[in-house]
């Protein structure tokens, strides 16, 4: 067996993405700005993880797991700080370093959105959740993850942060969806990446899974599709941050609802397919080199 291919998230001296056949294949709007990063992507596999995982703990995510453990003063105390914390100073943060910026965000207001609602972005950088439910206001939004992101570093931002991991074990599968269908009754938000995976400031949009999609159709909730797209680095953005990254925007779109008279399975794919397209057209992008779906 051929040994796969390593790739990493920094910018490497020599690499243009104008090599890859994805960014040849691309067309993008005029006056959308090419983030010209110097990274290497897979051009074949749009579900390969690529962000390096450093595990400093041990934890099994199986029936026995609490998926949703929001009991005692200790859950209550944390949960309290680290969402004071994402969002007082996050935001400014992220402004200084990336120069995030917010356009659309009325789509998240214009209505009360009763029972909740489904936002989705491309999965690009590693604040990219974190400028999503900001801008969706003070809403408890939650997240699916991958267990091994609560077995880094970063495990006490990550499990206060409204994520719930998703379980290597069918047992551990059945608790997730109890757990989902818990805070579905209590008219949460959720937020689900629907390219799976993050690779880091890639600008095309990549397939989809359809886990958003169904979850848009069993429970009733709008999909709300958000993309970030880039701007280059300028003022005093020169001064601060990485320089070889881009200036970043959230891009956020009108909501797309499930119609609950049609069949599910058909229904799931217009939301994913619209959504795609949604997504596609606010990162700014004319023609896009990735097919919506790919059946794995």
């Amino acid at each position: 067996m051929a040994e796969q291919k390593k790739y990493s998230i920094e910018a490497q001296e020599g690499v243009s993405v104008l090599d890859n056949v994805r960014y040849r294949e691309m067309k993008l709007k005029e006056g959308t700005y090419l983030a010209e990063n110097h990274r290497e992507y897979p051009e074949d596999d749009p579900f390969l993880k690529l962000v390096p995982v450093k595990k400093v703990r041990n934890l099994v995510f199986d029936e026995n797991y609490p998926y949703l453990n929001r009991k005692g003063f200790s859950y209550w105390f944390n949960h309290g700080i680290n969402y004071a914390i994402a969002h007082l100073l996050c935001p400014l943060v992220n402004y200084i370093k990336n120069g995030m910026k917010v356009k659309g965000k009325e789509n998240m207001r214009k209505n009360k959105f009763k029972n909740g609602a489904i936002t989705i972005c491309n999965h690009v950088y590693r604040w990219d959740a974190i400028s999503v439910v900001t801008a969706a206001g003070w809403r408890e939004v939650w997240i699916p993850v991958f267990g091994d992101q609560l077995m880094t570093k970063d495990h006490w931002f990550i499990k206060y942060f409204c994520t719930i991991p998703v379980p290597q074990t069918r047992g551990g599968m059945r608790k997730f969806e109890d757990a989902f269908d818990t805070l579905n009754a209590e008219k949460k938000w959720f937020h689900v990446f629907p390219e799976s995976c993050r690779w880091e400031m890639y600008q095309p949009i990549r397939p989809f899974k359809k886990g958003a999609f169904t979850w848009a159709y069993k429970y009733d909730k709008p999909i709300i599709p958000c993309a970030i797209s880039y701007r280059p680095r300028h003022g005093f953005w020169k001064l601060f941050g990485d320089q070889t990254r881009p200036l970043m925007q959230l891009n956020i779109g009108a909501p797309i609802y499930p119609d609950k008279t049609k069949p599910r399975k058909e229904e799931v794919m217009r939301l994913l397919k619209e959504s795609h397209a949604a997504m596609v057209r606010l990162a700014g992008i004319e023609h896009n080199p990735w097919p919506d779906y790919i059946d794995d």
